[in-house]
């Protein structure tokens, strides 16, 4: 009789194990299953680009950290002071620094024109443009060689290449060099700032424009920066780019070019990027005088003769 008990406690077991499984199963699935929130975009924000191209936020000030030891007790660090990254050539400017500045670029130019805040800039730029077309494009009926010889300019702001990606690196690079030569041979004392190339995100890369080729072209631009020749290499990407290096999808409108709202964004971090100018002298081509436009302050700063509001770019 005992055994035929043990063999029905041990039936009623296997029954219960059996039937109870799967809402054990069941609950042990939709604990180890909880949804993590997405985690909200970080909008850009306009820093400092130190001396060797990277962008650090400045720091306010030591702050303390609390940590817990295995043991149980706090332990106070202190965060470092110092800044781990080598010390930005750039000053903050206002907007009026960009009163005798020149900007030549394609599309992503065209988007800082139109929706940017620098009104006083002068502009040569347009959808397409490449160091491949630099020489005999018109824009506003005169090339980029008439409009650097019609005025003379404290700082000129160059980006291209984006149109240009899917060629021979190598020869669009010569190309560049080329335009930056023949820029500073007609512009002797302006400050020539390169623009690196901003990247895609993972939507915009095609067969032909990637990130990789566009790091490759935006290096051999940064090889031609030199202080001692007044040209500087600015890399806004750091501002716009998401963990993996692409430009952020949320930031974009098509993959390619930033949303309108961010171009203010954009020239806000060229404000916080500039090189202190030295005086440009210029002739009025009414009287034939020569006239100072710009002046260096002891903060390093720029102030210039105010210039009515320019509404009118080559942006076709």
């Amino acid at each position: 009789m005992s055994k035929l008990k043990q063999c029905i406690y041990t039936l009623i077991l296997l029954v219960t194990c059996v039937v109870a499984s799967p809402f054990i199963y069941k609950q042990i699935w939709e604990s180890s299953n909880i949804k993590k929130p997405k985690a909200a975009v970080k909008e850009p924000t306009a820093v400092t680009q130190s001396t060797d191209g990277t962008t650090t936020a400045a720091q306010e000030g030591a702050t303390t950290e609390t940590q817990t030891t295995s043991e149980g007790e706090e332990a106070t660090t202190e965060a470092p002071t110092e800044p781990t990254t080598p010390q930005s050539i750039f000053v903050e400017s206002g907007p009026e620094y960009f009163d005798d500045a020149l900007f030549i670029g394609d599309s992503r130019t065209v988007g800082i024109s139109s929706y940017g805040t620098l009104k006083n800039a002068d502009y040569f730029c347009d959808i397409g443009l490449s160091v491949y077309k630099i020489d005999d494009y018109n824009v506003g009926g005169m090339t980029v060689w008439d409009k650097l010889r019609k005025k003379q300019y404290a700082k000129i702001y160059v980006m291209l290449g984006i149109n240009e990606i899917g060629n021979d690196l190598e020869g669009t690079t010569a190309k560049y060099r080329r335009l930056v030569d023949g820029i500073r041979e007609i512009q002797k004392d302006a400050l020539i700032y390169l623009q690196a190339n901003l990247h895609v995100s993972t939507e915009g890369e095609t067969q032909y424009i990637t990130n990789e080729r566009i790091n490759i072209l935006n290096s051999n631009l940064q090889a031609m920066a030199d202080a001692s020749k007044k040209i500087y290499y600015l890399d806004v990407n750091p501002i716009f780019d998401d963990a993996n290096g692409y430009l952020t999808s949320e930031f974009a409108s098509d993959g390619v070019h930033v949303l309108a709202r961010y171009y203010a964004t954009w020239c806000d971090w060229l404000c916080k990027n500039t090189v202190p100018a030295t005086p440009v002298a210029t002739t009025n081509p009414t009287d034939g005088k020569t006239q100072t436009e710009t002046t260096t302050t002891e903060a390093g700063t720029t102030t210039q003769n105010k210039k009515p509001q320019n509404e009118e770019f080559s942006n076709l």
